[in-house]
């Protein structure tokens, strides 16, 4: 018994020194700090992204907008290959282009620039 006590007492001190370590090493690289700002700024997204898909449109343009924030906040890195996506892509696409012909400020090359190179439409 006396043995299983030492390895108990030895085994929580060096938890806490390890513990202590790691609060160092997390204050000198602010790990922490950035992990809960990303926490912040997912969830803050999350209730952007679900306020513009409640809200309702009034040009092609918003509904393009909707379905790119849609696309991005499910597949930011726009590399899912599995049905719908590579369907959505094309049909923002599709929309940007038909908004662009009938708004001549909209350029059709955004489309495929932000569907394909990961930057936002600008619409």
């Amino acid at each position: 018994m006396k043995s299983i006590a030492k390895l108990d007492v030895a085994s929580t001190a060096e938890l806490r020194e390890r513990r202590k370590q790691w609060k160092e090493a997390d204050q000198r690289l602010g790990y922490s700090a950035v992990a809960a700002l990303e926490q912040e700024l997912a969830e803050q997204a999350g209730i952007l992204g679900r306020v513009m898909l409640i809200a309702r449109p009034s040009s092609m343009t918003e509904i393009a907008a909707k379905l790119h924030c849609l696309i991005v906040t499910h597949d930011p890195g726009l590399k899912l290959e599995d049905t719908p996506w590579p369907e959505l892509r094309t049909m923002l696409k599709d929309l940007i282009r038909i908004a662009g012909t009938q708004n001549p400020k909209t350029s059709a090359g955004t489309a495929d620039d932000a569907v394909e190179t990961k930057r936002e439409v600008s619409l």
